[in-house]
């Protein structure tokens, strides 16, 4: 008896979570993968993104470029007694004055990008939906779980219950993924003046391009989200379970996405030696 009471206490704690997530958790999901220029018109943004006001940021962003400038004629004196080769005047002068203006161009420039990113995902957005006739999103993919009945209403301890199980307590650890992934995006935007700056010197140059890969695997993670969520609304025999397992499969790989995704796209390198443009 008292083992019986366990099992249903269980069985109505994960009910209660199942229909939580269903009332709650997708949508803010949605809310959180999808990334487009109206970051920049909201809190915490929109009080950093100024249009008609200095921003401080950009410029203690520009006065880092004087220890570049002091670096420099530092490196210029010691090469006149070690005879070492070192960067002419005009080179370095010219690419100050190009990092200068990325620099005060630089939350413009993250709009930018962010807002390709946005029409790309629309492009993805209405390819999916011409497939399969539904938007690649967790509200419909929401809809095609409930539709199993089988899920919905199975035991805790049965195979169908620690299906639910795994699909729901995932689609909460998605949900606290996406908000580390939404919190990270803004610091990017946030630091992107001094990402910039860093491309002054060789020294710091490393620094920009860990900034550059780290906010393109963020952004380019919710195209490859909507290719997953594909696969489950292509799948037409919901109640097999050959689809039970491509759900567990898909909510897996959305977890692991930012990871997935850093595997699939900073692997590319090339052969071609890389060319410097401001050496002299």
């Amino acid at each position: 008896m008292d083992a019986q009471n366990i099992i249903n206490s269980l069985n109505t704690v994960s009910e209660k979570l199942f229909k939580s997530i269903e009332g709650e958790v997708y949508e803010h999901i949605d809310k959180l993968i999808n990334i487009t220029p109206k970051i920049f018109k909201e809190q915490p943004l929109k009080n950093i993104f100024f249009q008609d006001k200095v921003n401080s940021l950009i410029i203690i962003a520009n006065s880092l470029i004087l220890f570049y400038i002091i670096y420099f004629v530092i490196q210029k004196i010691i090469s006149l007694y070690n005879g070492n080769k070192s960067q002419g005047v005009y080179i370095f002068i010219i690419k100050l004055v190009i990092v200068s203006c990325l620099v005060t161009c630089s939350y413009n420039i993250c709009e930018q990008i962010i807002n390709l990113n946005s029409l790309f995902t629309n492009c993805i957005d209405g390819f999916v939906e011409e497939v399969t006739g539904k938007e690649p999103s967790f509200e419909n993919l929401k809809e095609s779980i409930l539709s199993i009945d089988e899920l919905v209403k199975s035991d805790t301890l049965s195979l169908d219950g620690i299906i639910k199980g795994v699909i729901s307590f995932g689609s909460i650890s998605i949900l606290i993924n996406f908000a580390i992934r939404y919190v990270t995006i803004i610091f990017s935007i946030i630091i992107s003046p001094f990402a910039f700056a860093s491309l002054s010197s060789e020294l710091t140059v490393g620094i920009f391009r860990t900034w550059i890969k780290t906010l393109f695997v963020l952004l380019i993670s919710q195209v490859v989200i909507k290719f997953v969520i594909l696969i489950p609304l292509l799948y037409k025999d919901i109640n097999s379970f050959t689809y039970k397992i491509i759900l567990v499969g898909s909510v897996y790989i959305i977890y692991k996405i930012n990871t997935f995704t850093k595997e699939i796209f900073l692997k590319i390198t090339s052969d071609i030696p890389k060319v410097n443009i401001f050496n002299s």
